[in-house]
């Protein structure tokens, strides 16, 4: 298994002025023609930041949702816990200038699940890559597992998860978190109706819908 990376800027210069992104070359034909994956969302999410509150992009890959929403918010947190793709996040936000967030190589679960862990490997370009993988396994990789709760973060106004069926497990090292912050949006991702995921969602006093345009997709509110 290998990844190659590409620089995305709108600069056409060697200074780089906004947004650059460390991308995977394996994908580079879908930028050329589309942009970023979920771009459309991405933008649609900028509703739910806010200037004086803190953003969680959890599962980050490359960091384009804290890239792009950075400068809405008092400050990120980015959690990747694959080194290579950790390193792509971290070099987007150095290269974008971005002085609010901050990188964490590290995962986030359940407190049965801290400590560690081994990291499936499903694809060349980082995406996809779970604690949970049972198919095609390209590689493996030993990563670091924490509670949210753990980290005392405070002061949430929104979540972004994308974790590839660890998201039950995150959330319930995440109660405390949620409470403090009062319950804040929460974007995840769910690739099949995962009843006992949107169950516990529920069960925190969230609604859960589905957001138009994306079938994997879901928004929760309180």
């Amino acid at each position: 298994m290998s990844t190659e990376y590409f620089v995305l800027t709108k600069s056409q210069t060697l200074v780089i002025d906004g947004e650059a992104h460390i991308l995977p070359k394996t994908n580079i034909d879908y930028y050329r023609s589309n942009g970023l994956f979920e771009e459309s969302l991405i933008h649609w999410s900028k509703q739910f930041c806010d200037k004086t509150k803190v953003f969680l992009d959890i599962g980050a890959h490359s960091g384009t949702y804290t890239i792009s929403l950075a400068n809405l918010c008092k400050e990120v947190h980015s959690f990747e816990p694959q080194r290579m793709t950790y390193y792509s996040l971290c070099g987007g936000v150095a290269l974008s200038n971005i002085k609010n967030a901050y990188c964490h190589n590290f995962g986030l679960g359940s407190s049965e699940q801290v400590g560690t862990q081994t990291l499936k490997i499903v694809s060349n370009d980082g995406g996809g890559s779970s604690l949970h993988s049972t198919g095609n396994i390209l590689a493996t990789e030993q990563i670091e597992i924490k509670t949210l709760d753990s980290l005392q973060l405070r002061n949430i106004g929104f979540i972004k998860m994308d974790i590839e069926d660890n998201e039950l497990y995150a959330l319930k090292g995440a109660v405390e978190t949620l409470r403090i912050s009062n319950y804040p949006p929460i974007l995840f991702e769910a690739n099949w109706q995962n009843n006992e995921l949107f169950d516990y969602i529920r069960s925190l006093g969230y609604k859960v819908n589905n957001i138009s345009g994306y079938s994997n997709m879901y928004l929760a509110t309180v």
